[in-house]
């Protein structure tokens, strides 16, 4: 029998994306749970008794300081078990607040001294950008997230503080250099270096991105879904969603 993993959704105060990234991941075929970030700070959930761990988009603590800050703050208390479940080969996925707090814990990009080395800040634009992008798949990522997608995908943006910016020369070179960075942008809508819009670990099983593959998990939810080249062709988020619970059955 083929196992069906468990996936878990990590949300708290703020976050408006849970509900999307459960129907995404459970059409994707695993069974999906919600949990507040208080119940697992408190002990009551246990991360390491799931198989695949998602943290959703949305404006946690409404993005007081900074974007996905004092929601890290709070999921810093837990910070182990989420580096074992890392370490175990499960994956995770950070969708745009998502991303932002797995780069303010370390894990994006990977640091073996839970340094943070990466920060999301504000579009160059000053303002909130939601909008359809074109991304190009970096083929030569070990990213478990992107396989089987085409050279180039389609997804939606919505966010304040999307550009990355990494400071560190050294941290940039290792990134270049180990394809950790398995998403970019076509036309960068916000100024991130080197056109960043997903980071993967050196594993390929800790993936960050700023678009949302959950508000593309069915043809319908594209803009142009009526038009004839659109017919027929798959949901470019849902194959994302997919390559996690296949990767999780094994």
């Amino acid at each position: 029998m083929i196992k069906t993993p468990k996936a878990l959704i990590v949300r708290t105060a703020g976050i408006n994306c849970d509900i999307e990234t459960k129907q995404a991941v459970e059409t994707a075929g695993a069974r999906a749970e919600l949990a507040h970030t208080n119940e697992i700070t408190s002990g009551k959930i246990k991360i390491l008794n799931y198989d695949i761990l998602l943290f959703p988009g949305g404006f946690s603590y409404g993005d007081d300081i900074a974007g996905g800050k004092i929601w890290a703050v709070h999921m810093n208390k837990v910070y182990g078990d989420v580096k074992k479940f890392i370490d175990s080969g499960r994956p995770v996925m950070g969708i745009c607040n998502g991303f932002q707090i797995l780069t303010k814990l370390g894990f994006l990009p990977e640091s073996k001294d839970k340094k943070q080395t990466a920060s999301l800040t504000f579009n160059d634009c000053g303002c909130f950008r939601a909008q359809w992008e074109k991304f190009k798949i970096n083929k030569n990522s070990p990213c478990i997230f992107t396989k089987n997608l085409p050279d180039e995908i389609e997804l939606p943006i919505a966010h304040g503080e999307g550009k990355i910016v990494i400071d560190d020369k050294k941290v940039l070179e290792e990134i270049q250099k180990n394809n950790n960075i398995a998403l970019t942008y076509v036309n960068n809508p916000n100024g991130s270096v080197l056109d960043i819009a997903g980071l993967c670990n050196d594993k390929g099983n800790c993936f960050g991105l700023m678009p949302h593959p959950e508000r593309y998990a069915s043809p319908y939810q594209h803009p142009a879904w009526t038009r004839k080249e659109m017919r027929g062709k798959a949901a470019a988020g849902l194959q994302i969603f997919k390559n996690v619970v296949d990767y999780a059955r094994h």
